[in-house]
């Protein structure tokens, strides 16, 4: 795996360039944590980067099985990761944290997003925690990390505040030895974490 440093590439050539070092082989599973609230210019740069990363995985030749797309709904990043995925025929799996997961949207245009991608989901694995807790997110972002091949954290490179935030799955998944592109919200720049 290359060692971790700024990238200029995007997000595809990456993905690209593990492909070709035979870190990753196709079909990939990706997997998303990351922040809930971006800037409107964080969101563009990311969903660029994400429509590249998702219009390239098809081309790649594969087994019968198709690539796939592994995200908790959350509002924000993962919300951005499935928009993407699905507008690219991307198989989407779903993860919800805790049963009353869809408390966390607000009723309107939020609420509806979420329910939308939930339905437009191939799978969805609801994990046995009853209410919200730091616990249940972290379980969550777990879960994503042992379902994917590949993650994608769109965050800003600080520590999680509490337990469960995106730099506490960023650790397990450099723990596990899954490779992770990390999308700086600060500096727009992309890193392959190792």
């Amino acid at each position: 795996m290359a060692a971790p440093g700024p990238q200029s590439s995007s997000l595809a050539e990456i993905v690209r360039g593990l492909i070709e070092s035979s870190s990753l082989s196709p079909p990939v599973r990706v997997g998303v944590t990351g922040h809930r609230a971006l800037e409107e210019r964080v969101e563009r740069w990311v969903a660029q980067e994400l429509d590249g990363l998702f219009s390239y995985l098809p081309g790649l030749p594969s087994s019968d099985s198709r690539h796939g797309a592994v995200s908790s709904l959350a509002i924000g990043a993962d919300q951005l990761f499935a928009e993407a995925a699905l507008r690219h025929g991307i198989r989407l799996e779903v993860v919800l944290p805790f049963t009353s997961f869809v408390q966390d949207f607000a009723e309107g245009s939020e609420r509806d997003s979420y329910e939308r991608l939930l339905s437009a989901a191939a799978s969805t694995t609801r994990l046995p925690w009853d209410e919200r807790s730091n616990g249940a997110y972290l379980a969550g972002g777990l879960w994503v990390v042992d379902h994917c091949d590949l993650l994608i954290a769109i965050w800003d490179g600080e520590k999680a505040i509490g337990i469960g935030g995106t730099g506490d799955v960023v650790d397990y998944s450099r723990d596990a030895g899954k490779p992770c592109i990390h999308m700086h919200t600060t500096t727009l720049r992309m890193e392959l974490l190792s």
